[in-house]
């Protein structure tokens, strides 16, 4: 299934939502991918029928539901929208996000179904649809062999999310998205080149086969197996014909 089908089905789903937000006042998705907000925010953000909210549930959320509004009725609940439940489990173990997320999909819930997934030492906190909140409570009691209690919270107290970045300044020979990922993660051009070759590099959160690609300001670089970086600022060219960028490194 190639890019431009997915993306053709994406749109028409929204096209149902916004006939129906027409008709009731509020219609909303189910979480989207990074990716598909952006398709989703190109075509809808125009329209006088309806507005468009993406909202994930907390500020700095990736994944978000798409949410349209009918002006003549107002806005909606974010309440009705999602609900916010924190796993706690004992401290001396250490969950990752795949370990989450393993054993929610275990039990038959949809990604979909499912916001961002944020760890701390002892607890996690995601978002879910208000429908399945009572499943997962009821139901989510093991990770693997670790114990979970899950309980529902105010979306007021779920945190910001915050991830640590290592700014580095350098100079690039072209905005090429070989040239940028050299920099971002000190591989060789040629690497970069074989990495994107291969299907392991997203721009902005799509696939992205063409090491000619110029990168944007404030674009965000994903390789599988290294990690992320975000093209922060681009400021100008040196005497020697090279542009200064700043980049910033997410935390791997």
């Amino acid at each position: 299934m190639n890019d431009t089908y997915e993306n053709d089905i994406l749109i028409a789903r929204m096209n149902d939502l916004v006939s129906k937000a027409v008709k009731n006042g509020v219609a909303a998705s189910k979480f989207l991918t990074p990716a598909e907000s952006r398709g989703v925010t190109e075509h809808f953000t125009r329209r006088r029928d309806v507005a468009l909210t993406l909202d994930g549930g907390f500020e700095g959320a990736e994944r978000t539901r798409a949410v349209f509004t009918n002006p003549d009725w107002g806005g909606f609940v974010r309440a009705d929208m999602f609900t916010a439940l924190k796993v706690a489990h004992h401290p001396q173990y250490a969950l990752s996000h795949r370990d989450i997320l393993g054993a929610l999909m275990a039990l038959g819930i949809e990604r979909e179904t499912i916001g961002d997934i944020v760890l701390n030492a002892a607890f996690a906190v995601f978002v879910c649809l208000p429908e399945l909140s009572g499943y997962i409570i009821e139901n989510f009691t093991k990770a693997g062999r670790v114990g979970l209690e899950v309980s529902a919270i105010g979306l007021d107290e779920l945190p910001a999310r915050e991830e640590e970045l290592i700014i580095k300044t350098d100079t690039v020979a072209s905005l090429r998205l070989d040239a940028v990922l050299s920099s971002a993660f000190g591989i060789s051009r040629a690497n970069a080149a074989e990495l994107i070759a291969s299907g392991r590099v997203s721009l902005n959160h799509q696939a992205c086969l063409r090491t000619d690609k110029e990168v944007t300001e404030d674009s965000m670089l994903s390789v599988r197996g290294l990690g992320r970086a975000r093209l922060m600022e681009i400021s100008g060219v040196s005497r020697k014909g090279r542009t200064f960028i700043r980049i910033g490194i997410y935390g791997r």
